[in-house]
């Protein structure tokens, strides 16, 4: 969930997290994440289109709206108040104000780690999907403190996967990107970043990028079950 957002930057916004530069500290990240998505959506969304209703959970500026919106009837948008293009406001707690069983899918990508009480935002993505309906989440393993507005939490993947069963979940699919020494190897550049000269940073930042490109080569896809700087799974509602 994020501060106040205008349509004047959603297009910023969403032009960076698809088609990053290389000059973006968050290039290959971005490029990964983007390329699980599409993931998700061939083998998860498209084979059973067309869906009713997905609602982007913290949507932000909905960012991948694009790759879902023509596999969906109505696409929603949830997020709190200060944000100026969600179609859906949240509740002071983080409540939905939707109804029971009223969507197919839902969509959450980066928000986990910004909620305070994850716990209420997964049994809310539960309460309003519909039987079988699919739960979308990617949040971050290994990563820097980034807060939007806040920052909390982090997982492993057994402890991710152990909150989304017990919310009474089935985990149906779990992929991570970028491994350990992929990483490791990001948080050397953030930690550095910030810290140099910003003609400095145009060289530093497509070095590094390179560099956490080919170390993420070095793992597995099981590697990267394991460890990773975001994991993206896909759950099923049992009942």
């Amino acid at each position: 969930m994020t501060p106040s957002r205008n349509q004047a930057t959603v297009a910023h916004e969403r032009q960076e997290r698809l088609h990053p530069s290389i000059f973006h500290p968050r290039y290959y990240h971005l490029r990964q994440l983007k390329k699980m998505l599409e993931h998700v959506v061939a083998h998860h969304i498209q084979p059973h289109a067309p869906h009713q209703v997905l609602v982007d959970y913290g949507c932000g500026s909905m960012p991948y709206k694009s790759l879902f919106h023509a596999y969906v009837n109505q696409y929603l948008g949830a997020d709190i108040a200060s944000n100026q293009v969600a179609d859906i406001r949240l509740e002071e707690d983080g409540r939905l104000p939707l109804h029971n069983n009223m969507a197919d899918i839902v969509l959450s990508t980066q928000v986990l780690e910004h909620v305070p009480n994850p716990d209420l935002y997964i049994s809310e993505a539960y309460r309003i999907l519909k039987s079988s309906g699919l739960l979308i989440l990617s949040t971050h393993g290994i990563w820097m403190y980034h807060p939007d507005p806040a920052d909390y939490w982090r997982w492993t993947s057994a402890g991710l996967q152990k909150i989304l069963e017990k919310a009474g979940f089935e985990v149906i699919d779990v992929h991570g990107i970028q491994g350990l020494a992929s990483a490791g190897l990001q948080l050397i550049q953030d930690a550095f970043l910030y810290k140099l000269p910003h003609p400095v940073k145009w060289l530093f930042i497509p070095i590094m990028q390179c560099r956490i490109a080919l170390a993420d080569k070095l793992h597995t896809t099981s590697n990267r079950k394991k460890d990773a700087c975001v994991f993206v799974m896909v759950c099923k509602k049992t009942h």
